[in-house]
């Protein structure tokens, strides 16, 4: 598990990506949009959370939402960035 959540980490987008999802779903291109990234891009680091046990997809029509999974290690990852945020 450690080593899922140091992945969310040593990459910035990776924990942009996470933030972003904790207010909801969101697919590839509105992720891109709000973190400034190519599709591709946010993609790439999609397959990494999703692998991780961080990221979850479903499919609504043409697009793919991703939703933070209730894994603990998509938890361990949102506790540590919430830890982070409160002593900066």
């Amino acid at each position: 598990m450690i080593e899922h959540v140091r992945d969310v980490f040593c990459e910035p987008t990776r924990t942009q990506i996470v933030r972003a999802l904790e207010i909801g779903a969101l697919s590839v291109s509105e992720l891109a949009t709000a973190l400034g990234h190519s599709e591709t891009a946010i993609s790439q680091h999609l397959r990494v959370l999703r692998h991780g046990g961080v990221v979850s997809p479903q499919r609504n029509g043409r697009n793919v939402y991703y939703s933070l999974t209730a894994e603990p290690v998509a938890n361990a990852a949102v506790q540590a960035l919430e830890l982070v945020a409160q002593s900066a």
